[in-house]
C-alpha cells in the first residue's frame, strides 16, 4: 500500500512521459499514416463469358448387368430326364439343354390322334348317310363339330410335347441352375437362369433425376469407368429410357448399352457413367472464382454495369463441374462479364480497377 507522501512523484512521472510521447510526433510532412480512400478503385480480373449448347456431362452410378437375360423352365411339369449343361457353360441359340420325361405327353399325343382319326371315319361315314337320307343334318353337324374339337386337343398335346425340353434362346452362359436330373419340376418353375454373351450384351443401369432425363435422347454418347478397367473408359450408347419413374428411388432407369472392345465384362460390375445429353439447353459455364456466396441453389456473383462499377446479382446454379459451375442462359441476359479475382472484396457501386480481361478457358475449350 502507497503512503500519501508517494502521490507526488507518481504524478510527476506520468506528466513526464506524457511531454516525451508529445515530443515523438513529427513535424515533417508526408510522414504521416496513410489513409485509405473509400472511393479508389478496387483492382479486379474479369472473365469475358458467352452462351454454349455444349453438352454437360451427367455424372450416374450403376450395376452392369446382360442385356438379354432369361429364367427358362419348361411349359409342362414332369421328371427332369437329361441336364446336358452346367453353371458357367457358354451355349449357342437352338442348343437342347434339358428335357423331361415324355412318356406322359407322348400317350397325350397318341391319344389325341386316335380321337381325330375316329372323328374324320364317323363324319364321313355319316355324310354318306345323310346323302341317303339315312342320317340327319343334325348328326352331321354335331360329328364336325367333335372334329375340331379334338383337333384342338391335338394341337395342343403336341405343342406342350414340343416344350417337354429347354432350348436356348440366344447364345449365352450358364449362370445358375436350379435343377437336377431326376427332379420333379412344375410348369413355368426356373431351371436355368441365362444370360446372353457377346460384343455389345452387357448394359449399364443407372437412375437419372427427372431434371436431366428430360436431356436425353436414344442414341447419346456415354463413357463408363470400371474399377475392373481404371486404365481408359468404355464407350456405351444410350438405348433405352424408362418412360416412368422408379416408385422407389423417384429416378429414371436408363439402360446403357457398352462397347466392350473385347474386354471380358461380368454381371455385377459396377461402373460410373457420363452421359452427354443432345438436347442440352443453352447456359454459361462460369468459373468458381467469381461466386462470392451461395445459399442453396443460389449463388451470388458481380459483373461491371454500364457505368463500370460493381453490380451483383443473384443466379441459379443447375450443375457444379471440376472447375466452373453452369447457370441458365435466361439468368445471364445482356452480361458478358464476370469479375473473379477480387469479388470477395465488393460491394454494390464500387469503383472497379480492372487489372485482366480473360477469356473463361472452359468456355472456349467447348465452343
Amino acid at each position: 500500500m502507497k503512503t500519501p507522501s508517494s502521490l507526488p512523484y507518481l504524478s510527476l512521472s506520468v506528466f513526464g512521459l506524457l511531454l516525451f510521447l508529445s515530443g515523438c510526433k513529427t513535424d515533417y510532412p508526408g510522414q504521416e499514416p496513410e489513409v485509405a480512400d473509400p472511393n479508389a478503385p478496387i483492382p479486379v480480373r474479369m472473365t469475358t463469358i458467352a452462351p454454349s449448347s455444349a453438352p454437360i456431362p451427367i455424372e450416374v452410378g450403376g450395376t452392369i448387368g446382360a442385356r438379354e437375360e432369361a429364367r427358362l423352365s419348361f411349359k409342362i411339369g414332369g421328371i427332369v430326364n437329361r441336364i446336358n449343361v452346367g453353371e458357367g457353360d457358354y451355349v449357342r441359340r437352338g442348343t437342347t439343354l434339358a428335357s423331361l420325361k415324355t412318356t406322359e405327353i407322348d400317350a397325350q399325343v397318341r391319344k389325341a390322334e386316335r380321337a381325330v382319326d375316329k372323328y374324320q371315319r364317323d363324319l364321313e361315314r355319316t355324310k354318306n348317310l345323310y346323302a341317303e337320307k339315312a342320317a340327319t343334318l343334325e348328326n352331321v353337324q354335331d360329328l364336325e363339330t367333335a372334329l375340331s374339337v379334338a383337333t384342338s386337343d391335338l394341337e395342343i398335346a403336341r405343342f406342350n410335347q414340343q416344350y417337354a425340353r429347354i432350348v436356348a434362346p440366344v447364345s449365352g452362359r450358364i449362370v445358375k441352375q436350379f435343377a437336377e436330373r431326376g427332379e420333379l419340376v412344375g410348369p413355368g418353375n426356373p431351371v436355368f437362369f441365362l444370360i446372353g454373351e457377346g460384343q455389345r450384351s452387357y448394359v449399364l443401369r443407372v437412375g437419372v433425376a427427372d431434371r436431366n432425363v428430360l436431356h436425353l435422347a436414344e442414341g447419346d454418347r456415354a463413357e463408363v469407368r470400371l474399377d475392373a478397367y481404371p486404365e481408359a473408359p468404355i464407350a456405351a450408347t444410350v438405348t433405352e429410357i424408362a418412360a416412368a419413374a422408379d416408385p422407389r428411388t423417384g429416378t429414371f432407369e436408363v439402360e446403357l448399352t457398352l462397347d466392350a472392345q473385347g474386354k471380358t465384362l461380368r454381371n455385377g460390375f459396377i461402373g460410373r457413367a457420363s452421359i452427354f445429353p443432345s438436347r442440352q439447353p443453352a447456359h454459361y459455364r462460369l468459373p468458381l472464382d467469381a461466386l462470392v456466396e451461395g445459399n442453396g441453389q443460389k449463388v451470388r456473383i458481380f459483373y461491371p454495369d454500364e457505368n463500370g462499377q460493381a453490380a451483383s446479382k443473384e443466379v441459379r446454379v443447375t450443375s457444379l463441374l471440376d472447375q466452373s459451375f453452369v447457370v441458365p442462359a435466361s439468368e445471364l441476359a445482356g452480361i458478358t462479364q464476370v469479375i473473379t479475382s477480387g469479388a470477395a472484396y465488393l460491394q454494390e457501386g464500387n469503383a472497379l480497377s480492372i487489372t485482366t480481361t480473360e477469356t473463361n478457358e472452359t468456355q472456349a475449350a467447348i465452343q
